[in-house]
C-alpha cells in the first residue's frame, strides 16, 4: 500500500512540476553527482576569474525525527494533494507509537509526536515535500544546491565582505525557515569554506542563531572531499588510504598453492577498490597528474595481487591480463556516462547549464567536466545521437493503465525444442483471434529495422529504425506498430506474438529499467484500445 501511494504521489508531483529543481535526493534519474559537479564548475570558474567561493554547508539536527507533521500537511494542502490522498497520509503519521525491546522484555510505549517512520518507503518524499522550500527566502543570486537534508548555498565574487555580507542574509533566512518549520540547524556541524588560491585565507565570521559557525580549509560534501584551493589532495589520499585495507584483504586470500582464485580476486578488486575509485571521478580527475599517479600504484598492487604476476611485469600487461582498463579511461568513461545521463534530462535540471558554453571555457585549459565534456562527446561520436529520457511522465496516470493479458507458456515449449509445438499452440489457443507477429533484428554495425507480419489479411510492415537501438528497444518499437494497427483497423479480438521475453516481461510487470517511454507508450495505446472495448 505505501508503494502504491509514494508512485501515485511521485507522479503528481513530478508531472506538476513540484519539487524544487535544485532537490537531487530521492528522485529518479539524479545522483549525488549533481551538486558536486555544480559546485566544483562554479569553483572553477572563479579561479579562472581570480575570485572566491564563499560555501555554506547546513546540517540539519534529527531531520527525519523531528519532522514537524501538522506542517506536512500545510505543505501538502499548498500544493493542492488533498482528497483520500491526504487523508491517507494524514492517518499514516499520527497516533503512532513506539517501544524498545530487548530480549522477552520490552519498554513503555511512547507516543510519537513528530518526525516520520523510519524505514517506510513514503517517508522520503514526505521529507522532500517538508525540506522543499528551505532556501526559497534566499536571494536567487547566490547558488544552491539539495540532496535530501543535505544542503549547500555559495556565492562567487572578488569583495569577500561583499560575500560574507550576502551569504550571512542568506543563512539568516534559512535559520528563519527553521523556526518557522519545527527545523533546529546544527551549530556544531554547518560549517562554511572558502575557496581561494590566495596565499593569505581571509577571515570570516558568519552566524546562525547568534552563534559563529566554523570556517573549515577542507570538507566532506556527499562524499567527496573539497579544500579550499582545490587540489583533491585530500580526497584522493583518503581513498588510499581505504584502499590500503583492501590491498591487505587481497593479501590475505591470495597465494600460490592456496587461496581465492584470480576471478574471485578481481571480484573483491571491483567491490572494494574499483568502487572507490569511481565515485567522485567526474569531478576529482581535475587534480594534478602526480596526485592521480597515487590511484594508479594502487590499482597496479591490487591487479598483481589478482594476476599472481611478477613484480617487475609492466603495468599494460597487468591490466590486460585481469581485463581491467587504465584508470585514466576509466575516469572519461563515467565522465561520458554521466554526460549522457545529462542529455536525457529536460533543460530545468540545475547540472545542465554547466555543459552550455561560457566564456571561461576558452580562456584556459582545464580538464574539468565542464570545459572537456562537450569537446569528449564530439571526439567519441556521441554527440550526435539522440539520447532518450531519462525521466519520461506519460500523459494518462500510470494507475490507469490497463495491463493485458501476457502468456509465456511458448516459453515452456520452446525449453523441450519442439518449435513446431509452438505454432500449434498459437493457432489452437489462439485460434478465434487475429494473430499478429513482431521481431527486430540489429547488424553488427549499429543499423536496426522492425517488422510486423498479419497473416489474416496478409498485411507486411517494414521500417527502418535509427542506429544504435538496443535489441529491446527495437523489439518494442515493434510492438508498438503491431498496436497502432489495431487500433486503425479495429479488430475485435486480436493478439501480438513477439519472441522476446524481456519485452514480455516488461509489459506484464510495467517496469523497464532502461526504456520506460516505450513502455508507457505501449500502455497508453493499450489504453486507448481498451477504450474502444477491443479485446487484446
Amino acid at each position: 500500500m505505501e508503494r502504491m501511494i509514494t508512485k501515485r504521489l511521485v507522479y503528481k508531483l513530478e508531472s506538476r512540476g513540484l519539487i524544487t529543481p535544485y532537490q537531487s535526493g530521492f528522485r529518479n534519474g539524479r545522483t549525488t553527482m549533481d551538486p558536486v559537479v555544480c559546485l566544483e564548475n562554479e569553483i572553477r570558474k572563479a579561479q579562472v576569474n581570480k575570485e572566491s567561493v564563499l560555501a555554506t554547508f547546513f546540517d540539519i539536527e534529527k531531520a527525519y525525527d523531528m519532522l514537524w507533521k501538522e506542517g506536512l500537511l500545510i505543505k501538502l494542502n499548498k500544493m493542492e494533494i488533498g482528497g483520500k490522498m491526504f487523508n491517507w497520509i494524514k492517518d499514516f503519521l499520527r497516533g503512532r507509537t513506539i517501544e524498545v525491546r530487548i530480549g522477552s522484555e520490552s519498554s513503555s510505549t511512547y507516543t510519537i509526536e513528530n518526525g516520520t517512520p523510519q524505514g517506510s518507503v513514503c517517508s522520503p518524499i514526505l521529507f522532500n515535500i517538508m525540506i522543499n522550500d528551505v532556501f526559497d527566502g534566499v536571494n536567487q543570486r547566490i547558488n544552491r544546491a539539495l540532496y535530501a537534508d543535505d544542503g549547500a548555498l555559495w556565492v562567487r565574487g572578488r569583495n569577500i565582505d561583499n560575500l560574507q555580507q550576502r551569504m550571512q542574509t542568506a543563512i539568516s533566512q534559512v535559520g528563519k525557515w527553521s523556526f518557522d518549520w519545527g527545523f533546529h540547524l546544527s551549530v556544531e556541524k554547518t560549517q562554511f569554506i572558502c575557496f581561494s588560491k590566495k596565499r593569505v585565507k581571509p577571515t570570516i565570521d558568519l552566524k546562525i542563531y547568534g552563534q559563529s559557525l566554523k570556517q573549515v580549509n577542507d570538507l566532506r560534501y556527499l562524499g567527496v572531499w573539497f579544500d579550499s584551493k582545490l587540489t583533491f589532495k585530500n580526497h584522493v589520499q583518503k581513498m588510499v588510504d581505504k584502499c590500503k585495507k583492501a590491498i591487505n584483504i587481497l593479501k590475505c586470500l591470495s597465494g600460490y598453492n592456496w587461496g581465492a582464485s584470480g576471478s574471485s580476486l578481481k571480484r573483491i578488486y571491483i567491490a572494494l577498490i574499483r568502487s572507490v575509485f569511481d565515485y567522485g571521478s567526474t569531478v576529482y580527475k581535475t587534480a594534478a597528474k602526480t596526485t592521480l599517479a597515487e590511484l594508479d600504484r594502487v590499482q597496479a598492487k591490487a591487479l598483481r595481487l589478482c594476476s599472481g604476476a611478477f613484480r617487475t611485469s609492466p603495468i599494460p600487461a597487468l591490466q590486460v591480463e585481469v581485463g581491467e582498463m587504465p584508470l585514466n579511461l576509466r575516469r572519461l568513461k563515467l565522465s561520458l556516462a554521466y554526460w549522457v545521463n545529462l542529455q536525457g534530462h529536460e533543460n530545468t535540471h540545475p547540472t545542465k547549464p554547466v555543459l552550455e558554453e561560457c566564456w571561461e571555457y576558452g580562456r584556459i585549459v582545464n580538464s574539468s567536466f565542464g570545459w572537456n565534456s562537450n569537446k569528449e562527446a564530439a571526439d567519441m561520436g556521441i554527440s550526435t545521437i539522440p539520447c532518450s529520457k531519462n525521466v519520461k511522465l506519460s500523459i494518462i496516470p500510470p494507475w490507469f493503465f490497463c495491463y493485458p493479458v501476457v502468456n509465456l507458456e511458448a516459453k515452456n515449449i520452446i525449453k523441450t525444442g519442439l518449435y513446431q509445438s509452438v505454432q500449434q499452440y498459437i493457432e489452437v489457443m489462439y485460434d478465434d483471434t487475429v494473430q499478429i507477429f513482431t521481431d527486430a533484428s540489429k547488424e553488427p554495425a549499429g543499423k536496426t529495422g522492425v517488422a510486423v507480419y498479419i497473416p489474416k489479411y496478409k498485411v507486411i510492415i517494414q521500417k527502418r529504425t535509427s542506429n544504435h537501438l538496443s535489441i529491446f528497444s527495437a523489439e518494442m518499437m515493434a510492438i508498438i506498430m503491431a498496436l497502432q494497427w489495431v487500433e486503425e483497423v479495429k479488430p475485435y479480438n486480436s493478439v501480438i506474438c513477439s519472441d522476446s521475453m524481456s519485452s514480455l516481461t516488461s509489459i506484464q510487470t510495467g517496469k523497464s529499467a532502461c526504456r520506460q517511454d516505450l513502455l508507457d507508450e505501449v500502455h497508453q495505446m493499450i489504453f486507448r484500445i481498451t477504450q474502444q472495448k477491443l479485446i487484446l
